[in-house]
């Protein structure tokens, strides 16, 4: 029997090889919250809170790329003030106030909304809430510079520490009733502070195993195909053996 030898072109081989050992990282997003205020206990305007949140973990892999994120949700009082010992009757309480919340790196949300009218009878001796209306939802994302990222990652689990603050610019008040009433508003905010971690994983990261770009995978790709036809072009000549 006569054998015939098949010679598989290199480049075929080389481009099979390299793309063997190329691999692909994968960024992964792992995000981490912290709630400022409630829904039943909302943080009014000249108030702040001191709130925490878990730092990357460097062991974990590369940080590429770091995304905050706000949400705010704002409700509006209106008050009605009583400088005198009896109560009284009121009406058209109407208060708008733009409530804004800030954090770190520049992050804020701005929202401006009305309460009222409102009728009713007030307090004696003091402020009461004529009322409260509906809650303004509001957003802000930032993303954080990589020369930043140091401030947020660490060898290890930790928590790095930050500041919300809600506070308000001048409103606007009115409503009716006897000379010694007097009318105002305030803002509240509750919500959320989500930072997502964009890290490639530790066994992706590695010098010795770079990422191929696409136009050196598509290269490769071309150059198989184009290779493969000469061989099957070479196996098509090549009559069967009994």
């Amino acid at each position: 029997m006569n054998m015939r030898r098949y010679n598989v072109p290199v480049c075929m081989v080389c481009a099979v090889a390299a793309l063997a050992h190329s691999s692909f990282a994968v960024i992964v997003w792992d995000p981490v919250v912290a709630d400022y205020g409630s829904a039943s206990s909302p943080l009014a305007t000249g108030s702040s809170e001191s709130l925490s949140l878990n730092q990357f973990d460097t062991s974990l892999g590369t940080l590429s790329a770091m995304t905050i994120t706000m949400y705010s949700s704002d409700t509006i009082a209106s008050l009605v003030f009583n400088a005198t010992g009896s109560s009284a009757l009121y009406s058209n309480a109407t208060a708008t106030v733009p409530v804004a919340v800030t954090a770190f790196e520049g992050l804020s949300t701005t929202a401006t909304g009305t309460a009222g009218p409102f009728a009713g009878l007030s307090t004696a001796f003091g402020a009461s809430v004529a009322g409260t209306d509906g809650v303004i939802s509001a957003q802000d994302v930032v993303n954080v510079s990589p020369e930043d990222f140091h401030l947020y990652e660490g060898a290890g689990p930790g928590q790095f520490t930050f500041t919300v603050a809600v506070a308000d610019s001048i409103g606007t008040y009115s409503g009716s009733g006897p000379s010694y009433l007097f009318f105002g508003g305030n803002g509240y905010s509750y919500g959320s502070i989500v930072v997502e971690y964009g890290y490639i994983t530790a066994n992706d990261d590695d010098p010795a195993d770079p990422i191929p770009e696409p136009s050196t995978l598509c290269a490769g790709l071309a150059v198989i195909s184009i290779c493969g036809f000469g061989v099957a072009r070479r196996f098509r000549r090549i009559p069967w053996c009994a």
